[in-house]
Parts: structure tokens; sequence; C-alpha cells
């Protein structure tokens, strides 16, 4: 075994007494471990953060949306959407393994009780969307079957709806809806209640049934107002909007359709959302550099303690044949000792934490200022693997500025220091 690594793994890291760690040795694990928890902490909720809200506004808009026709003349939506013939060929997309084409209704309306009323938009899907975002949400009555037609004329609001109009699970109300320069008034009964966080869409959104939205609006079970594309890697959403559109803006300049489609997508419907995620990236940063800064400096400084606690034996080695960079090489395994007792006390710590707030939700939030009622965390595999590897390498790195001075003292005047 390699002479360095055998005297560096069983040199006791002491103070002067001989009987305790000494504060260098204890100083460098703390800073380092300190650094490593905070670290993955932070990037275990940033995660969390990004995974949450994403979920959230995904739940509500789809990846991709191609909207109800736009006639060039009048600017007007007049008609509306199907899963035309035409419109599969021009969107090759809508037919791709992975993606999902469904058809949704959103109309403007009104709920309007004895005493106050509120503007929304009613949001009807097809059989194939998954309501378990929906019901996820649910924390009053139940998000309906709308298969059932009993059920047809249900509706879920917000709990902020809700408290504003004074209504509750079980509750009849009228609704008011605007179509094609006519009032047209239904009655419903209030099924549930939800609530997401995500207060934008709460004041505005109601959930019914697409049957019922298209009675209303007065068009067929094949037709929306909405064709919404899903399925997308999250990474490719801008670049396939904006190719989706300039599909459907060459098929209608060529004749094939005749009108125009607005395309968007829900980073740009969310867009308030995702500009609050992303400067959560620069406050990672800001905590990584400081954290970084904070071990780094903390291991540097004890192993200046260590060289200083141990003069005198640097000066017996020398004295006995030890080269400059053998002795260099066994104080940066002597600190690589202690950066990875520190990392490993840090992922315990760290990790702990993270596994805690994930089965307990210990640690609350505001959910008015970050949409969240609890801490959320996710841990990403690589991500720790990643900083974990380059907290050992930085460490690593940086012990050789310690411990080339040690490699530098004088062996003759090392016997005389006290």
């Amino acid at each position: 075994m390699n002479a360095v690594f055998w005297i560096a793994r069983r040199l006791r890291i002491t103070g002067t007494s001989g009987d305790k760690h000494s504060a260098g040795a204890v100083i460098a694990v703390a800073g380092v471990a300190l650094a490593v928890m905070v670290m993955e902490i932070t990037l275990a909720v940033v995660s969390g953060f990004k995974s949450e809200i994403t979920r959230k506004i995904t739940g509500f808009d789809s990846q991709i949306t191609i909207e109800r026709p736009y006639d060039y003349a009048s600017g007007l939506q007049k008609e509306y959407i199907s899963l035309s013939p035409e419109i599969m060929s021009s969107v090759p997309d809508i037919n791709a393994e992975g993606v999902k084409a469904s058809l949704s209704m959103q109309l403007p309306g009104m709920i309007k009780t004895d005493s106050d009323f509120a503007g929304t938009i009613f949001i009807g899907r097809d059989s194939k969307h998954d309501v378990t975002f929906e019901r996820g949400n649910i924390i009053d009555g139940v998000f309906p079957d709308y298969s059932d037609e009993a059920k047809q004329n249900d509706i879920v609001i917000s709990g902020i709806t809700a408290n504003a109009l004074g209504l509750s699970p079980g509750d009849k109300v009228f609704v008011y809806f605007f179509i094609d320069n006519s009032l047209k008034t239904r009655k419903v009964s209030i099924a549930g209640i939800y609530e997401s966080y995500l207060s934008e869409y709460d004041k505005a959104i109601v959930y019914a049934s697409m049957d019922f939205l298209q009675k209303v609006a007065g068009i067929d079970q094949s037709s929306g107002t909405h064709l919404e594309l899903s399925g997308y890697d999250p990474e490719m959403i801008e670049a396939k909007g904006k190719e989706i559109e300039y599909e459907l803006n060459y098929s209608s300049a060529d004749g094939q359709l005749n009108k125009y489609y607005p395309v968007t997508t829900i980073m740009q419907t969310g867009a308030m959302y995702f500009n609050w995620l992303s400067l959560l990236d620069t406050n990672v940063i800001v905590i990584f550099v400081l954290m970084l800064c904070v071990a780094l400096f903390t291991l540097v400084s004890s192993l200046y303690l260590i060289v200083l606690d141990r003069i005198p034996t640097i000066g017996i080695m020398k004295s006995i044949g030890a080269s400059k960079n053998w002795l260099s090489q066994l104080f940066v395994n002597i600190g690589m000792k202690l950066a990875v007792t520190g990392i490993i006390i840090g992922n315990a710590a760290g990790l702990g934490i993270c596994i805690l707030q994930q089965h307990t939700g210990f640690i609350g939030l505001d959910p008015e200022m970050y949409y969240l009622s609890q801490v959320p965390v996710k841990m990403e595999v690589l991500p720790m693997i990643f900083l974990n590897l380059g907290m050992l390498l930085l460490s690593w790195l940086i012990l050789y500025i310690p411990s080339r001075s040690a490699a530098r003292i004088d062996a003759t005047e090392s016997m005389r220091y006290e």
C-alpha cells in the first residue's frame, strides 16, 4: 500500500493535548457538512417547486393549444374547431406516437346569486382527458363523473369563487353565457369546490361538462373551442408550438385551410409562474456559491491549523528523507479525509431532512405567496451525485494550497518550533 495513504489514514487529527480532535478538524468537517446539507436541501426544494408548479399549470392548460379559427376579415372567432381531416393532415403531430390530442370547450360566463355575481371561464373537456389533477384539488364535495347524464348540469368552482359568492356543494345557482350576441341562462348545481393555490387560475376557472357547454353553444359533440396537445418533452414545447403554428399558417396560405388557427403554448399562458420559477435558478446559484466559499474556506483554513500543529512531525519526516511532493500529497489526503467525512455527514443530514419533509410536510408555506401549502421536495439522483462529485473535486483542488505550504517548511527550523 502507498505510504502516503497508509500514514494519512492512521495519522490522528488531534489537538496539542492529543486527547481530542483539533479545532481545525472539527471546523473543517462542520463547514463541509453544512455546505453539502444546505446545497442538497436547496437543490431538492427548487426541484420540488419547479415540479409542483409545473404540474399545476399543466393541469389547467395543455402544453400546446390550437384555438378556434380566426377570421382575417372580421377579426372574430365565430367558428369552432374539430379533428377534421384538414386539421389532422396539417398537423402531423396529432397522430404522432406519445402525443395526446383532445377537444375542450372554454366559454366565458357569469355565476349570479341573489346578492352578487362573478365572471368566470367555464371549461369542459372530452372523455380523453385525465381528471386526476382536478379530483386531487377538491377540498369539498366531489368532481362529477360527467359520463353520467344526471351530472351534466353539475359544476365545480374554486374556493375563491365559493367564498366570494357564499356558495357550497349542493347549492343551485344560475349561470349566464353570451353566445352570438344573445344571453343564455342555465340553472346548475355546485358539485364540488377545488383549491389549487394558483390564484390567477382559481379566480377564473369553473369546471363543467363538455356536453353541457356544447349544448349551450349550439354545436355538435365533435367540435370545441380548443384542440389541446400534450405528451411533449417540456424542453421541446416552445419549439413544437412554433412548428405547429408554421404548419397551420402554411396550410392556410396554400388553401388547405380557409381560416387562421392561433397556437399558444403553456409557456405563454403560464408565463407569470414560469418567470417566477426562473428567478429560483438565480437564487440557487447564489446559495451554491456562498456555500462553496464557506466549505472551501473552512477546509483550507483548518488544514493550515493542522499543519501548524504538525510542524515538528513535518520536520521529522523531512529529516528522514520525505520529499516536498510526498508531504504535499500527505496533507492533501488528510484534508480529503476531513472533506469526505463532512460530505457523508452533510448527505445524512440533508437527505434526512428532505425525506422527513417529503413524508410529513412539517415545514409549511403561505400559499398566497408561494402557491403551495408546504415546502415541496423532489430528490433527483443525478444532480445529487454531481453535487457530491463536484464537492470532492473542488476540495481536492483547493487543498493543494495549504499542502504546498506544509511541504515548504524547513526541517531544521521545524525542530525548534514550539
